[in-house]
């Protein structure tokens, strides 16, 4: 568990500090199997949880400086042109795998060994785009279903009539939806509400959001763009904090509705009618307003500064005198925090240190071109050593002149921009080649 290496790093550190003389090799005993458990009790305010993958783009463009410059400039366009609640929107896309579903708790026999349960399994792919206010209202969504025409017989007839719908080649958005959305839902929707005032829309650099029709057409009806920073949605998105994830768990419980109906196909009929009733559950006011306040918009939302250590404190440490009861509980809290920096000091000198292990494994690593061994179907790491070994130890011949024969090896060309080999190491591989021909006609005849 990465808690405990990280503590017994620390530990070690501390005892170095205290002992200089003993050796940075010096091996500590582990912490003991109960210790997370009293360190949990120690620290209520921690807690332990799954943690979730993120992708590495996200990890790395989503920095404090990206993030307080696109706040900037929201704040920015919040003086300028004074949005109201009603009038500042976010909107994004989602995906749905039609059959699928999630994994969820359930009680079952304690003598069972398997826990699975039988689905449709997925079907097709189907996009939504939904839009909310930060008053906590949606706009009508438009749905895209993988085909080449709409057909009447998937819209149940209790569909509100401002859904729209529309067909693509593979179920996902493109730029002319991203326009006819622009077009047919949020210019008509949002100007019942705003009237002649200003609006927002908020969206992420998706290349079927932000073409020039679209671009123009917002520009035409007094639309004010502000564009999320790349592979940050999942921070500053209100949909993505808390809407659809809601929505995605409410849907694999309507598949698993259907499944234990036995239902092996879900048509779109039935999915639409789905749809109809996760919105319900997944798009209300509660959530929409979390996700805005989730993604800091909230207008009252301001960034903290940290605190400074005051000339009082130093001087009260320098007179040698009982400190006051003030002063204890600050120096309490300065010694956390030298605590605190101590140990991300710490952790941080490990991160380094795995890191320069990799790299100076790698370096040791030896340098070649790959080679791919035919005639046998199962080759040793013990015979393909043999192998090098023998060429290296065979006294090098003069390259032979002319096309050279069909060998039952393949060069592989290298992924790294290294210089080209000189004449000797080419020597080598040829050297190398007819070891490996000659150990592949004596397994043969063997």
């Amino acid at each position: 568990m990465l808690v405990k290496e990280m503590a017994d790093e620390i530990r070690l550190r501390r005892v170095q500090v205290a002992s200089p003389r003993i050796p940075t090799s010096t091996e500590i005993l582990p912490i003991g199997h109960e210790w997370i458990y009293r360190f949990q009790k120690r620290h209520p305010e921690l807690k332990t949880c799954y943690s979730r993958q993120l992708e590495s783009n996200r990890a790395k463009e989503a920095t404090p400086e990206n993030i307080q410059a696109w706040f900037d400039a929201f704040r920015t366009r919040l003086i300028e042109r004074k949005y109201e609640l009603d009038n500042m929107y976010n909107m994004d896309e989602t995906g749905f795998g039609v059959g699928t579903t999630q994994s969820t708790r359930i009680i079952v026999d304690s003598t069972q060994k398997s826990n699975w349960k039988v689905t449709a399994g997925k079907q097709e792919w189907i996009t939504a785009f939904e839009c909310v206010n930060a008053a906590g209202k949606a706009l009508s969504p438009m749905v895209i279903f993988k085909a080449q025409n709409t057909n009447s017989a998937w819209i149940p007839k209790d569909t509100p009539q401002s859904w729209q719908f529309s067909t693509s080649t593979n179920g996902w958005t493109s730029n002319s939806h991203g326009l006819e959305w622009l077009k047919r839902v949020f210019e008509p929707e949002s100007k019942k509400v705003s009237g002649d005032r200003p609006r927002l829309l908020i969206m992420d650099g998706h290349s079927s959001h932000i073409t020039g029709s679209f671009i123009a057409f917002c520009i035409e009806k007094d639309i004010d763009l502000l564009i999320l920073p790349p592979h940050c949605s999942h921070l500053l998105q209100p949909l993505d904090i808390a809407v659809y994830g809601p929505m995605k768990r409410y849907h694999a419980l309507e598949v698993d509705r259907y499944s234990r109906a036995g239902v092996k196909r879900i048509q779109r009929a039935e999915w639409v009618e789905l749809f109809q009733n996760i919105r319900k559950k997944a798009l209300n006011s509660s959530n929409i307003k979390a996700g805005w306040r989730g993604a800091g918009l909230e207008l009252s939302s301001r960034w903290t500064e940290l605190r400074q250590a005051n000339q009082t404190f130093n001087k009260a440490l320098a007179d040698n005198d009982s400190l006051a009861s003030p002063t204890r509980r600050y120096a309490k809290r300065m010694t956390r925090l030298v605590e605190s920096q101590n140990a991300e000091i710490a952790l941080l000198r490990k991160q380094l240190a795995d890191a320069q292990e990799v790299i100076e494994t790698r370096k040791k690593r030896t340098k070649g071109k790959r080679v791919k061994l035919q005639g046998q179907f199962v080759f040793s790491s013990e015979e393909v050593l043999k192998m090098v070994r023998e060429a290296e130890e065979k006294p090098k011949e003069k390259k032979p002149r002319g096309r050279p024969r069909k060998r039952p090896i393949e060069e592989l060309e290298e992924e790294t921009e290294e210089e080209e080999p000189d004449s000797s190491s080419s020597d080598l591989e040829l050297e190398l080649d007819e070891c490996v021909a000659r150990r592949t006609r004596s397994h043969r005849e063997n």
